[in-house]
């Protein structure tokens, strides 16, 4: 039984890995494996995470997810990631990675020892599918097939081979969802000097679409002179790239001091005002935010930087806790689609088996991984899903005994 993988990526890596038996081809237009895998993570590889819910994953068909997710969890692709030699840590967060912090560290162990079950044919990109006659037809020669096995990713991090030329290749004949970007950075309306570009803090980003609250994270939020980017922001940005796709209004609210209250932060800096009546706006500033940011809260509180504390009247403080507890910017569209960690969208799942990832219209061709419309949030997710569902896939076709 001739098997053919499209994709050498994480999800066609994960199945050569799970598949052990057939006569297994895998085509890669890369002249090597898990290119887009080896920048996973900055290039650490954050692989899942020990904080898993269904609630981190979306798709348009949303039930879609759940039974590969719970047929291979989290601690099952921990331990097997352990019984093929990489040992792994996690961090507080959750997020787990390879002990080495490499990327490089999964992506070898994997090819290596997939080589045994699969035969890799690289420098080959698709250009033609003909499902009737079970034919791909590369830049160099055409492929028959028993099965077909669609790994390619979507269209994120083009430079990594995911450029989504294969949609345009199946979109006639297989179904497709609207598509965006997801784990990204984004534009605002609203935006800091130039002076305050790379400037982070540590505090909570919360997603309103529509004036009503979606998501938040605390960790670190990163300004920019096109607007915000950071773990933070990343960590809401598959929601926000779907209020952005779907033509809402959305924004970002910053809050420099998640730990505290309104009224506690209002508190605090009372405190500092009558200790200190006679310190400046600028140096009271100094003790609570970055330096680089004061020109423009300043800005912002329409006060003399000058100003003594003493001669801030209570309407003024409460400005300033509004302003850091409560910053908003509304975002206008995604910055860097080139770099964007992941596709939104794509084969539609309402077409195809969640038990078997088989397709509905045309047997025997299958979809794992990022090409399906099931998007995962920042900090591991996403190669979870593909691990799982080339997991589900191999353990289908092996009980048909290929």
């Amino acid at each position: 039984m001739k098997i053919l993988v499209i994709g050498a990526g994480v999800a066609g890596l994960f199945f050569a890995n799970f598949m052990d038996c057939g006569e297994l081809t895998i085509l890669e237009k890369n002249e090597f494996s898990g290119r887009k895998l080896l920048a996973s993570g900055n290039g650490r590889c954050n692989f899942t995470n020990l904080n898993f819910s269904y609630d981190f994953y979306k798709s348009e068909n949303e039930d879609f997810f759940k039974y590969a997710l719970d047929n291979f969890t989290n601690y099952d692709l921990i331990k097997y990631l352990n019984d093929i030699g990489i040992a792994t840590t996690n961090l507080p967060s959750g997020r787990c990675y390879p002990k080495t912090m490499s990327s490089k560290t999964i992506r070898d162990a994997l090819y290596n020892s997939s080589k045994e079950n699969a035969k890799f044919i690289f420098n080959q990109e698709v250009e033609a599918i003909d499902f009737s006659k079970k034919e791909v037809v590369t830049n160099e020669k055409s492929y028959a097939y028993d099965k077909l096995v669609f790994a390619t990713g979507g269209k994120s991090l083009a430079n990594s081979g995911s450029d989504g030329k294969i949609f345009a290749l199946i979109r006639n004949e297989i179904p497709l969802t609207k598509m965006t970007y997801g784990i990204t950075n984004f534009e605002s309306k609203e935006k800091f000097s130039k002076k305050t570009k790379g400037t982070r803090i540590t505090g909570k980003a919360s997603l309103f679409v529509e004036g009503k609250f979606i998501k938040s994270s605390i960790d670190d939020i990163i300004f920019q002179d096109y607007g915000l980017t950071g773990t933070a922001i990343l960590d809401i940005s598959n929601d926000l790239s779907l209020a952005l796709r779907d033509k809402k209004k959305a924004s970002v609210e910053v809050d420099f001091y998640p730990e505290k209250t309104y009224d506690e932060f209002y508190d605090f800096l009372e405190k500092i005002r009558n200790n200190f009546p006679n310190k400046s706006l600028y140096d009271l500033l100094i003790g609570i935010i970055n330096e680089k940011l004061i020109g423009d809260v300043i800005k912002l509180l329409e006060l003399s930087p000058k100003k003594k504390l003493c001669e801030l009247k209570t309407y003024d403080l409460k400005k300033l806790v509004k302003t850091l507890k409560n910053l908003s910017f509304e975002i206008t569209k995604i910055h860097d689609c080139e770099n964007a960690q992941l596709t939104i969208g794509g084969v539609d799942t309402k077409f195809v088996n969640p038990k078997t990832m088989e397709s509905k219209i045309f047997p025997n061709v299958f979809f794992i991984g990022e090409i399906l419309d099931v998007n995962g949030a920042c900090g591991g997710y996403n190669i979870q899903w593909a691990a799982s569902s080339a997991k589900v896939l191999a353990d289908y076709l092996r009980s048909l005994n290929v």
